[in-house]
This record gives C-alpha cells, sequence and structure tokens, in this order.
C-alpha cells in the first residue's frame, strides 16, 4: 500500500510538472509576442507572404477540382479498363482548366472591348448629354437658372483634355509611382503564376495529399478530436462547395434573365450588360447592384429615358431573383437565414475587401452549421436529464 502511495503520488508530481512546464512556455511566448509585436507581426507578415502562393494554390486547385471532380464522374464511369483509368485524371483535369479559361476569355471577350467603346462614347457625348438634362423641363423645375447655365457653360472638352493630360503628364515625377506599381504587378502574377504551378501539383495528387494528411493528424490527435476535425473540414467543404455552385448557377440565372429582358425592351449593350450584371453577382448582396450602376451609366449616354427604363427592369428583376429563385437555389445548400448572409457579407468585407465578401458566407454558413448541432446536442443532454 505504502508502495503504490509513493507511485501514485510520483504520478500526480510528473502530471503537475508537465502542466506547469506547459504554462511557463506559454507564458514565455505571450511575454516574447508582447514585448516584441512589431518583429513578431513582421515574422508573420513574412510568413504569410512566403505562403500567399500556396494558399493561391490551394483556392485554384479547389475552385478546378469542382468541374474535375464533375467530369471524372462521367469519364467512362462504368468501365474497368487500364487506359480508362489511367487517363480519367489527366483528361478531365485538362478539359476542367480549358473550361475555367474559356468562361474567363469569353467575359473578357464579351465585356473589356464594349466597355472601353462605351468609355469612349460617354466621354464624346457629355456635352450632348449635359444639354440634353439641362433642356429637360422637369430638371429645369428643379434645379435653379443659375445652376443649370454654370453646367451647360463648363467646357466638358477641356476639363477631358485637362484629365488626360495629368494622368500622361509629368512621368519624371512619378518614376517611383510607375516602378511601384510594376513591381505590385509582378509580384501578382509571380504568385498567380507559382500558385497555378501548386494547384496543378494538388491536383493531381490530390488522393496522396489527403491520405498523408490524415495520416498526420490521427498521430498527432487524440480519436476524439481526429473525428472531430474530420467532421468540421467536412462540413465546411459541404458549404463552399454548394455556395461555389449555387452562386455561379444563380450568376447565370440572374445574367440570362438580365440579357433576355433588355432585348425584349430593346435596350442597348443587351448581352455585355447582362454579362456584367451575371459576373458582379457573383459578389454577394453588393455585386449586381454594382454592375446594374455601370450599365445604367454606360446607357445614359445613348438615352437618359432608357437609363430609367433599365435601372426600374433590373431593379425588378433583381428583387424576384433575390426573394425567388436566390432562396430556392441557395437555401437547399447552405440553410443559412438572410440576416447571416448580411452579417458575412458586411462583416467579411470590412476585414477581408472583396475576398471577405465571397469567402465570408460560406465561412458563416460553416460556424452556424456547427453551433446548430452543438446545441441539438447539448438540448438533447438537458432532455435526458
Amino acid at each position: 500500500m505504502k508502495g503504490e502511495s509513493v507511485t501514485t503520488q510520483y504520478i500526480f508530481m510528473k502530471i503537475e510538472w508537465k502542466q506547469c512546464f506547459k504554462v511557463g512556455i506559454s507564458i514565455f511566448i505571450l511575454f516574447l509576442c508582447i514585448n516584441y509585436w512589431s518583429k513578431v507581426g513582421d515574422l508573420i507578415g513574412v510568413f504569410l507572404s512566403g505562403i500567399t502562393p500556396i494558399l493561391v494554390g490551394l483556392a485554384i486547385a479547389y475552385m478546378v477540382n469542382i468541374f474535375m471532380s464533375g467530369l471524372e464522374k462521367r469519364y467512362f464511369p462504368n468501365s474497368k479498363k487500364d487506359i480508362v483509368n489511367k487517363t480519367r485524371r489527366p483528361v478531365c483535369l485538362v478539359a476542367a482548366i480549358i473550361m475555367v479559361l474559356a468562361v474567363i476569355a469569353l467575359l473578357i471577350y464579351m465585356i473589356i472591348p464594349e466597355l472601353v467603346r462605351c468609355i469612349e462614347t460617354f466621354v464624346k457625348g457629355l456635352p450632348q448629354l449635359v444639354n440634353d438634362i439641362t433642356g429637360n423641363k422637369y430638371i429645369q423645375k428643379l434645379v435653379s437658372p443659375e445652376a443649370l447655365d454654370k453646367i451647360e457653360n463648363m467646357k466638358w472638352e477641356s476639363y477631358v483634355e485637362k484629365i488626360s493630360t495629368m494622368l500622361f503628364s509629368g512621368i519624371g515625377g512619378a518614376v517611383n509611382t510607375v516602378a511601384e506599381v510594376a513591381s505590385s504587378v509582378i509580384s501578382i502574377v509571380v504568385t498567380v503564376v507559382l500558385g497555378i504551378i501548386f494547384a496543378l501539383y494538388f491536383l493531381t495528387g490530390k488522393e496522396s495529399m489527403i491520405f498523408q494528411s490524415k495520416r498526420v493528424l490521427r498521430v498527432v490527435l487524440k480519436e476524439k478530436w481526429y473525428n472531430k476535425i474530420m467532421h468540421y473540414i467536412f462540413i465546411f467543404d459541404d458549404c463552399f462547395h454548394g455556395y461555389i455552385i449555387g452562386k455561379l448557377i444563380d450568376a447565370l440565372v440572374l445574367g440570362s434573365m438580365c440579357i433576355v429582358t433588355m432585348l425584349i425592351f430593346r435596350l442597348p449593350y443587351a448581352l455585355m450588360i447582362g454579362t456584367l450584371i451575371g459576373f458582379t453577382a457573383l459578389i454577394p448582396v453588393v455585386g449586381a447592384y454594382v454592375g446594374t450602376g455601370v450599365g445604367a451609366l454606360m446607357i445614359l449616354v445613348n438615352s437618359p429615358m432608357k437609363a430609367l427604363v433599365f435601372i426600374i427592369i433590373i431593379l425588378l428583376i433583381q428583387l424576384i431573383e433575390a426573394n425567388v429563385i436566390y432562396p430556392k437555389i441557395m437555401g437547399s445548400s447552405l440553410g443559412l437565414p438572410g440576416i447571416w448572409v448580411l452579417v458575412a457579407v458586411t462583416l467579411g468585407g470590412s476585414l477581408f475587401g472583396i475576398i471577405g465578401m465571397l469567402i465570408g458566407v460560406p465561412i458563416v454558413a460553416s460556424v452556424y452549421k456547427i453551433a446548430e448541432e452543438g446545441i441539438a446536442k447539448r438540448e438533447k443532454k438537458i432532455k435526458s436529464l
């Protein structure tokens, strides 16, 4: 009995020593972080900039994998031939990349040339547009004659020339700015290229990477924590996958509705503006309104009345889309209440800009599902007591 008590006491002392050691190390690390926060921040910044290509590669791989997985399921699914099994991954990967590049090229081809042409038309037609607006009888009733005279007598062409001169002159004094912009562009290009290379590695060997990651987690973590983490990863993957597919379908439906409606009402730039609205609709909540504003500005040069008709039509379409189409598309995949979508977009945008607005909704949806599961389990325990 005495020996057992000594052994037990030794074990407790050992456990207490380990806990004290861990607490001491944690306090020491916290002390270093507080006193040398600037250096720690610089170190974190260097680390994040170093792994940025990897993160970009993971994001690209995740997006392409959605298309690649769908193609793999349809690439001779019942065939057991070796040639089919060997060619399934490379063929589907190349096809998925071609699909993504084709969509990007189509968007650029449809939007950029027309956008440049519209800007040129807007600049040339600005004086006439001002005259039409100032000559409108309703505008004359709302605005004082002195203000209208000032607006009408403004030399818009000279202002455009001054802006152009300001943009393209003073090159000698703007060398540093140009160098900084060029450096940033080169850095972005290098990051994207490295990200694409990483993405190809991830996609070609995703099964082995997943298997190795699971092995490491099994060794490092206890079984309970391993199962929890894998369950959470599955929830996040499910929400992100459903959100991406849902947003693509929603953007396609909204863009198609805009194009068809604009063609029916014979509004100009129907194909380009509808495509632009569908593309900007990928940004939650505010994206479609941005596309609407740009489209209205383009049509305004052609006809102010048509621009007003366009705004009314698109607002009605977005009202139908937001209350009928969007809930049906996204409801089954996310199940996130509308108020939380708005919270996710607001917080994500304020913290991380456009990227935060894009990923905020699926992240909040994942957290919402995890919290809902935890609450349900807690309620079940309370009822069983």
